[in-house]
């Protein structure tokens, strides 16, 4: 396990960061060109980490041959998840509330994507979880009148 847990608490401190830096994006520059520095900033250390991971840059241009339209899905996927959540900081949603009913959302979308698309089982504690989920976001969003 100790193995498996390190990608998980990069994908958690990672989305903290993500969290508060576009929570705290400026609000006079537009989504889009705040997106260009921040993709531009990315291409460049990923390019930099592919370079100490590899120990060089042998083989990069066979790597970039390997891609299928998957990666360049992801590409246009990335701007459509960034540029939504700028706005929905905008819009007004919380930190603690957005983000929360975005990821149970995709959580249930995701159950049905893996059972239609990859003929994944969907559990009896899968179903109680969504159910337990759509509740608590009932109770987050929920508020006195």
């Amino acid at each position: 396990m100790g193995s498996s847990i390190w990608p998980l608490l990069l994908v958690v401190g990672s989305n903290v960061i993500y969290h508060l830096s576009a929570k705290c994006s400026s609000r006079e520059a537009h989504p889009f060109a705040s997106l260009t520095v921040v993709y531009a900033i990315a291409a460049v250390a990923s390019l930099v980490l592919y370079g100490l991971c590899n120990k060089g840059f042998g083989g990069l241009g066979q790597n970039f041959r390997a891609l299928n339209w998957a990666n360049y899905l992801l590409g246009l996927a990335i701007i459509g998840l960034e540029g939504g959540y700028i706005w929905l900081y905008r819009a007004g949603w919380s930190a603690s509330v957005g983000p929360i009913c975005s990821y149970v959302l995709l959580a249930i979308c995701l159950l049905f994507v893996g059972f239609f698309f990859f003929k994944e089982h969907i559990s009896y504690q899968q179903v109680l979880g969504t159910l337990l989920c759509i509740a608590g976001i009932v109770l987050i969003a929920y508020k006195k009148g």
